[in-house]
């Protein structure tokens, strides 16, 4: 026989206590996810990025999550996918603007998609905040490509105090002096 008050009680109690629960479950729970979407990426299993997307509908804050979902997106090279993926980064950075794994994430898929003025301001970011010559030579090659050369070669000029030696941006501020 059920003893209704004394049930409603409990359910009661276990509502509460989930509830109760649920902002210090919810990182643990999203970076769970990121685990098993990293598993599901490496096994070149397409519900990674799914993984991924539940992961930040759990927790938005969960920047890891947004930069595997966003790579897993440049890595699939897919147009509406590459779209979603920039969508997702843009919301995340305004959350957090120092997201520089995702916003060079986002970068990549702006590159893929021939959109190449946002991709060296991205590029360009991320290459002032870390110093990364890499970075700044991509931007450096995408501002060429969509026709701003003073911009091209200020962040070549900026790499090349960063790392002299650094072989493609030497090569790249050696095509612009002829």
């Amino acid at each position: 026989m059920i003893v209704w008050g004394a049930s409603l009680r409990r359910f009661a109690l276990v509502a509460i206590a989930l509830v109760s629960a649920w902002p210090l479950l919810r990182g643990a729970i999203s970076s769970a996810l990121v685990t098993r979407g990293d598993a599901l990426l490496y096994a070149r299993d397409g519900r990674a990025q799914a993984k991924y997307r539940l992961a930040l509908q759990i927790d938005p804050d969960n920047t890891v999550a947004a930069d595997r979902y966003v790579f897993a997106a440049f890595l699939e090279r897919k147009s509406g996918t590459l779209e979603d993926a920039i969508r997702v980064a843009t919301l995340v950075l305004r959350r957090t603007p120092h997201a520089t794994a995702v916003r060079m994430d986002r970068a990549l898929c702006y590159h893929l998609l021939k959109r190449y003025r946002p991709a060296a301001r991205d590029f360009e970011q991320v290459g002032e905040e870390l110093g990364d010559v890499q970075a700044l030579a991509l931007a450096a090659s995408d501002s060429t490509r969509s026709g701003n050369m003073p911009a091209a070669r200020r962040m070549l000029q900026m790499a090349e105090r960063i790392d002299p030696t650094y072989h493609p941006v030497r090569v790249a501020l050696g095509k612009m002096h002829r």
